[in-house]
């Protein structure tokens, strides 16, 4: 069978063996012949096989030049890269041809091809003829499906590509003409305006230069300021977009535009009658309040550690010059709510309370008395749009003033919100519930809790019985309450909340066992239960006893209802429900912790039947991991005897590597270690196996390689000189992780290398601590240690990342104090160290943790250089 014929029994044969034998076969010639692959398929591009067939080869060619996965992008690009040149020739021109063949159908899949070969060439300063043919096949005069498969070419190119890969940027010229070409107002159709507008969207990190350039600057502010007020609305909306990017990415550029025509365009756009346009007009409105609120918050950190204010950092104040015209229309847009209270679709209302929201956050008090305003003449009007504005806007500002200046006004409208959990009203009511999630969340202060927290709670429980969507916002106010007033008081004979729990356990009880999880309500109702469970005071204990006993026997029946063979669907809402319940489970075991023992056979029975019972890389093992460490937390060095039974299964989530529950599994090692200290012993000659062959794994989730270097630092820290037999491997890759440098300059490479290195700080932290006793055994490591303490205090990033710091200064201090005064003067007398251990001491936003420590390692310096 050809190429062609199996692409087209692939896509279309009816019988799935069929099927899945042709994609068996074109996955083996792509990983065994992969240049005869990539030629047979530019090949089918090219030919008169059907638009399905060559839009799969489009696809299928894609797909072997990039991944979401970074170490097969990384293996695909060499391949690539490997290729000869006659084959990337012959993939190359197919693309071309076929992205200026005016195809309709082709223009996705061909645009996606083009631009991933792109993104590995442009970067190597590669196929230097591709932005030139796409500039000019941009013009007004090209073929519709030409301007648009190049624009969709660009756009995607711009989408993934390095925003700081110099080779790129070198290209923003060709891309911003070709874009140009495609967004002027000149060009008659619609849609190629629209894909050139997101097109520039994507490309805006690039254009810095050009953006730069006044003339360059005014043109594209000019052709998108037009853009809104296109006749097409989709095209509007699209503009409005891009000029919240704009504001994004170029604030400082802004007042000139602001003044002319953003300030009008925007306000005019908030009245569209399509609500697209309106809310993304509003969303230009929201992008300058978040930009302002973040320029305010740098400015005032600069100051807290005491450093002179940026001079890029300025704010032109635009939201709170405009705040008098700009928060009016707002309110009013408040009243444009969906109809449906079950229709979730964001609205024009959603949007005009976001960015109410953040006008609040970046304008502070200058919201109020407009909003109490809206507040008093809307809250008992007949219309529900009315009431629920009304109780929206009041609970959008409760985050940006000081609470202090707004707590009159808190405590006279209370009662009235509270008043309105009977409303007729679904959305009113929802409503209701919201804002007292938001008072309880940052203004609870504000409330004379003697007085008013008996009715507070009167609502919060009538609303736990409403629509679903009403009790999750109960659900979430009923947590807040618990975390701010009961927070240090599970040791305590009683709490504030003691005397609710039995109404409200009772009431969690009930709605957690409903038939399903509509709007989220089934698990809000075991979040709250958990809430319930963490913050109990002693007084509270036999309730929290029922309700394990309730949990126990729900999770039983869950298993039971496992073994009867279920859909994919229902067995997707079992793992659900059971997850619910083994989180609320899990609370239960740490709060009860002196209780467990007795209990620990049967849990450990069910857990382990949980976990034979699952489908392969099921999400439950996770949380019946994490409930296994509560119980071995509880149990200390007594969870042994359930090692044998549980270690096989451990063993086999460390070894997929590609699951989420590997990287649980790496955590519950290290808290087994803990547990266990030294009893872990006859175990780790297996584990440390598998963690060594994970972390060489090139194809390891990347969370995964941090996650097992930190587990051998708490290993190595329990084990102590019996650690030895791991320490020259452990050592070898924490020296080589150390070196580690970024494949990028993107933020999550660069995040990715500081997590490691963090890792390996923790590490060391464990070995040290191990071997305090043993100070000889330490010393042929000293220089990898110190290696790695230099590299966090001449990084800006980590030396600023106050547990970094800390743990760094301290290594240094616990390291110092293992030896002899002056035996190690060669490292501690480097200047180096003197420095960043005073920065540390003298940073103001540390806490007196961190410079505690700073001290100590201060002190134990001087001692070795004395």
């Amino acid at each position: 069978m050809d190429i062609a014929s199996l692409l087209e029994t692939a896509l279309m044969a009816s019988d799935a063996a069929t099927r899945n034998s042709a994609e068996q076969q074109l996955s083996q010639l792509a990983e065994q012949h992969y240049e005869e692959y990539m030629k047979q398929f530019a090949k089918v591009l090219l030919s008169g096989a059907s638009v399905q067939g060559r839009i799969l080869a489009a696809l299928g060619m894609k797909n072997q030049l990039t991944s979401k996965l970074a170490n097969k992008r990384i293996e695909q690009l060499n391949r690539w890269i490997s290729a000869s040149p006659a084959t990337k020739a012959t993939v190359k021109d197919a693309a071309i041809k076929v992205l200026l063949s005016d195809s309709p159908e082709m223009t996705t899949s061909i645009s996606q091809l083009a631009s991933a070969i792109a993104l590995i060439e442009l970067p190597r300063s590669e196929w230097p003829e591709l932005l030139p043919i796409i500039t000019e096949n941009t013009k007004v005069s090209c073929p519709l499906n030409v301007k648009r498969s190049c624009l969709l070419a660009i756009g995607y190119i711009c989408e993934s590509a390095d925003a700081n890969d110099p080779a790129v940027i070198a290209q923003s010229n060709g891309i911003l003409i070709a874009i140009a070409n495609g967004i002027q107002s000149t060009e008659p159709l619609a849609q190629v305006r629209l894909t050139a507008l997101n097109a520039l969207i994507y490309s805006l990190q690039f254009i810095k230069e050009n953006f730069q350039r006044e003339g360059e600057r005014n043109y594209i502010m000019q052709v998108v300021c037009e853009a809104t007020q296109s006749p097409d609305v989709e095209l509007q909306a699209a503009a409005f977009g891009c000029l919240a990017r704009i504001v994004q990415l170029y604030y400082h550029y802004m007042s000139l535009y602001m003044e002319k025509a953003l300030f009008v365009l925007s306000m005019n756009g908030m009245l569209s009658p399509n609500d697209r346009v309106a809310c993304m007009a509003i969303e230009f409105w929201s992008t300058i309040c978040e930009e302002e609120f973040e320029i305010a918050y740098q400015l005032h950190e600069q100051s807290e550690r005491g450093e002179p204010a940026s001079p890029d950092l300025v704010s032109y104040n635009f939201s709170l010059l405009a705040c008098g015209e700009v928060l009016p229309r707002l309110l009013t847009l408040l009243t444009k709510q969906n109809e449906d209270p079950e229709d979730d679709d964001w609205s024009v209302a959603m949007a005009a309370g976001s960015c109410l929201l953040l006008l609040a956050s970046s304008t502070g008090v200058y919201v109020v008395e407009p909003t109490l305003k809206f507040f008093a003449t809307n809250i008992d009007l007949p219309e529900w749009r009315n009431r629920e504005a009304a109780v929206m806007a009041f609970g959008s500002i409760l985050e940006g003033p000081d609470i202090e200046q707004i707590k009159p006004a808190i405590q006279e409208a209370i009662q009235p919100i509270e008043s309105l959990i009977r409303d007729p009203s679904i959305q009113v009511k929802e409503t209701v519930t919201w804002c007292l999630g938001k008072i309880t969340e940052i203004a609870l202060s504000a409330l004379e809790l003697e007085k008013d927290l008996e009715q507070l709670l009167s609502t919060l429980l009538v609303g736990l019985s409403d629509h679903s969507k009403v009790s999750v916002n109960s659900c979430w106010a009923l947590i807040n309450l618990l975390e701010q007033l009961c927070a240090e008081t599970q040791d305590e004979p009683t709490n504030p909340m003691s005397k609710y729990y039995e109404n409200f356990v009772q009431a969690l009880v009930l709605l957690s066992n409903k038939p399903n999880n509509e709007f989220n309500s089934r698990a809000s109702a075991y979040e709250a239960l958990s809430a319930f469970v963490t913050y109990s005071a002693l007084d509270t204990m036999p309730i929290i006893q029922r309700v394990a006993i309730e949990v126990l026997s729900r999770i039983q029946s869950t298993i039971s209802l496992q073994q009867q063979g279920l859909s994919i669907e229902n067995r997707a809402q079992l793992e659900e429900l059971q997850i619910n319940i083994l989180s609320l489970l899990t609370n239960i075991i740490r709060r009860s912790s002196s209780e467990v023992a007795s209990a620990a056979p049967d849990l450990m029975n069910m857990f382990i039947k949980l976990l034979e019972a699952q489908e392969p890389n099921a999400l439950i093992e996770e949380d019946v991991f994490i409930a296994i460490s509560a119980v071995a937390s509880a149990l200390g060095e007594s969870f042994l005897p359930f090692m044998d039974s549980f270690v096989p299964y451990l063993s086999q989530a460390l070894r997929n590597v590609q699951s989420q529950t590997c990287v649980t599994a790496v955590g519950l090692v290290a808290d087994l270690a803990q547990s266990l200290n030294s009893k872990i012993a006859p175990y780790l000659n297996g584990l440390m196996d598998i963690l060594g062959l994970a972390i060489l794994n090139n194809d390891i989730k990347r969370e995964l390689k941090p996650a097992i270097i930190s587990c051998f630092g708490d290993i190595a820290g329990v084990m102590g000189p019996d650690f030895m037999q791991y320490m020259d491997p452990v050592m070898q890759i924490c020296a080589d992780l150390t070196n580690l440098v970024p494949e990028d300059s993107s933020y999550d490479s660069m995040d990715y290398v500081s997590s490691i290195k963090e890792a390996v700080l923790d590490c060391y932290v464990g070995i040290v601590s191990g071997l305090s006793t043993k100070p000889e055994a330490l010393v042929r490591f000293l220089d990898p240690i110190f290696l790695l303490i230099r590299h966090v205090a001449s990084d800006i990033e980590l030396s600023m990342n106050e547990s970094a710091a800390r743990s760094a200064v301290g290594l240094l201090g616990d390291v110092a104090a293992m030896y002899s005064d002056g035996q190690l003067r060669n490292y501690y007398a480097q200047d180096w160290v003197t420095e960043f251990i005073k920065k540390t001491r003298g940073n103001l936003v540390f806490s007196q943790q961190t410079k505690d420590a700073a001290r100590w390692a201060r002190d134990r310096q001087k001692r070795q250089i004395a």
